[in-house]
């Protein structure tokens, strides 16, 4: 999904970058839907009941909502990188989104960590945004090649 545009962007505002989190964190959503499908169809497996199906269906239907609500949260987190500012739209919960935005000319410093051996392996991690008035103005989470937005972040 290619964003040209986006709510609260400024006339004169041309993006340059547009990063989501790596496709890994979107492994939790499908880990548990697994887990859902095995412990719904364990009384189909071991039992043989009638009710077995239903019971299955259920525990699919809950794991696969469970599993679409991670990705449309996945979808609806975006870091967007103008030529003024960084703006970052986080959804944290179904009904719960906010931005945040750090403009370019009050940054001071920009570091990036990876975390854990999948981090490492799949190269993701997180950027911090410091500027003078806050220690860690934004935090960008999970983003894929790190040291990538470091240094397109720091490049403007």
């Amino acid at each position: 999904m290619i964003i040209d545009s986006f709510d609260g962007q400024r006339q004169d505002e041309e993006i340059t970058a547009v990063w989501r989190r790596h496709p890994w964190v979107l492994a939790k959503g499908g880990f548990v839907f697994l887990l859902f499908v095995v412990v719904g169809s364990l009384p189909v497996a071991f039992l043989s009941v009638k009710w077995g199906w239903g019971f299955l269906l259920f525990f699919f239907a809950i794991g696969g909502l469970y599993a679409l609500l991670k990705y449309w949260l996945w979808m609806n987190t975006v870091y967007i990188l103008t030529n003024q500012r960084i703006f970052a739209i986080y959804q944290k919960k179904l009904f719960m989104r906010s931005n945040n935005e750090v403009p370019l000319s009050n940054i001071q410093n920009v570091s990036h960590t990876k975390h854990g051996i999948f981090g490492m392996m799949l190269d993701f991690g997180d950027v911090e945004v410091e500027t003078s008035g806050a220690k860690t103005a934004m935090e960008i989470k999970d983003v894929p090649r790190p040291y990538f937005v470091q240094q397109k972040i720091l490049s403007k």
